[in-house]
């Protein structure tokens, strides 16, 4: 095992996550179906939130960053899932 790791040490830049903003419709499966995109697509999960808004439900996805490739492969296939009616993505701040 190596030397422990001081978190204060940790550069901001080792911590980067993007913020994945999915505006899906209102139904029991929509969040499960937003998540299984996620997971097929090999996304680490760092935070999720997600409450009605209207006639919608607002899910706000947290995951490590993976590259600007990634992370559009990723809001392409969430554009995708038939639930879903808008993704916004972007840094997390």
């Amino acid at each position: 095992m190596g030397p422990p790791v001081r978190l204060d040490s940790l550069k901001p830049e080792d911590d980067k996550r993007r913020l994945f903003l999915v505006t899906a419709e209102d139904t029991p499966d929509a969040l499960m179906r937003v998540l299984g995109v996620a997971s097929v697509q090999q996304a680490r999960l760092r935070a999720l939130s997600a409450a009605p808004e209207g006639q919608h439900m607002a899910i706000r996805l947290e995951i490590d960053d993976q590259g600007d490739a990634r992370a559009e492969a990723l809001a392409s296939r969430l554009a995708a899932c038939p639930a879903v009616r808008g993704v916004g993505f972007g840094w997390r701040q």
